[in-house]
């Protein structure tokens, strides 16, 4: 399978883009109007003053290419009455007697204001077509993906049955053809449960249901779903004696969990030692996940929770979701999940929940 490292889907790709003004763009507008200006202020004299307009003109078309509508058209406002004030004879004055030049600066600001509108908008259709590619490319390559991700379990699913159907086989065969089937169903079933929950953090439907949660059941529970994944691994479990009951969704943190321990499976396979550590501090819950492997790739730590995100290299298979639905339902008890690399090697992803503790002891 390729290796889409380079997909970030974020939620506001899903709306069309705005090209918008933030105040540097108006300031910027006006100083290189008066700049402008002022440069035509000493090269007037030779050209005439109705050359000046063409000058300026130019510099507008220049900045609509960069700027938004809103201040191309202060600059077009800004450039006119300078035009009109500088260097429209009387001179200092806004008045205009040339019926000529009253017609020139009225399509100057006109000829200026249309222009600068219908470049900001050429612009802003512009940056919608790149980005619609972009995602019609994305949909693409995750369409790809997860329909490859589909084929695999779906035709081990079907070769086994098929083969149990229609052979027959020793009674050790027949164990070796259902666990495929069930490793077929495991892995259907972990991609279906990770599209759905991003499509539940995605639609914002995630509230957590709060309750009372003991850490041992927790971990227990994730262990054991885990138990093929773990088997090549030594898994050292370190809870701390004093920690408490803390409050979360059971469910929720269970899929964070599992994603993390999950994760490290599949990518620190160079080294059998695993380490979940869990304690208590200053009303937060720390779980730690630990890992023996080559680590993280500095470049891809700030980039590994976005939706999609493959390290480059990594192994085939997966789409790339399960440590942003990690983030997801993490951020959704108003936590945070962070990763980075240990000494020695190996990568450490710490959660943070903050909890309040039992009053009973």
């Amino acid at each position: 399978m390729k290796n889409y490292h380079y997909i970030r889907m974020l939620r506001h790709d899903i709306t069309l883009p705005r090209v918008s003004s933030g105040i540097w763009q108006y300031i910027l507008a006006v100083l290189i109007v008066i700049a402008s200006s002022g440069i035509c202020s000493f090269i007037a004299p030779y050209i005439g003053y109705r050359s000046v307009s063409f000058i300026l003109f130019f510099v507008l078309s220049i900045m609509s290419i960069f700027m938004g509508i809103g201040p191309i058209a202060l600059s077009a406002a800004l450039s006119a009455l300078i035009w009109n004030f500088f260097f429209i004879p009387p001179r200092f004055t806004i008045n205009i007697y040339n019926t000529e030049d009253v017609l020139m600066f009225m399509m100057f600001f006109i000829i200026a204001l249309v222009n600068g509108i219908l470049t900001s908008r050429l612009r802003r259709q512009e940056k919608i077509a790149r980005d619609r590619e972009e995602r019609d490319k994305l949909y693409k390559t995750l369409f790809n993906s997860i329909s490859h991700e589909l084929r695999i379990p779906i035709a081990t699913i079907m070769s086994a049955s098929e083969s149990l159907l229609n052979t027959q086989h020793s009674e050790e065969i027949r164990i070796e053809l259902s666990h495929e089937i069930l490793n077929g169903s495991t892995r259907l079933n972990r991609l279906i449960e990770n599209l759905l929950n991003m499509s539940r953090l995605e639609s914002g439907h995630i509230t957590p249901k709060l309750d009372w949660c003991d850490i041992h059941d927790l971990i227990n529970k994730v262990t054991g779903s885990l138990q093929e994944e773990l088997k090549p691994f030594n898994l050292e479990v370190d809870i701390d004696n004093d920690m408490p009951f803390v409050k979360v969704d059971f469910g929720l943190m269970e899929q964070v969990l599992y994603n993390l321990l999950y994760n490290a499976t599949l990518y620190a396979s160079s080294s059998p030692e695993l380490k979940l550590k869990a304690f208590y501090n200053d009303g937060i819950m720390n779980i730690e996940v630990v890992d023996g492997g080559p680590g993280l790739p500095a470049r891809d730590i700030p980039l590994i929770f976005n939706k999609f995100y493959r390290v480059e290299g990594s192994k085939t298979g997966g789409t790339g979701l399960g440590l942003s639905i990690a983030k997801g339902f993490a951020e959704a008890h108003k936590g945070t999940i962070t990763a980075e690399n240990i000494r020695g090697g190996g990568a450490k992803f710490t959660i943070r929940i903050p909890s309040e503790q039992p009053r009973w002891k």
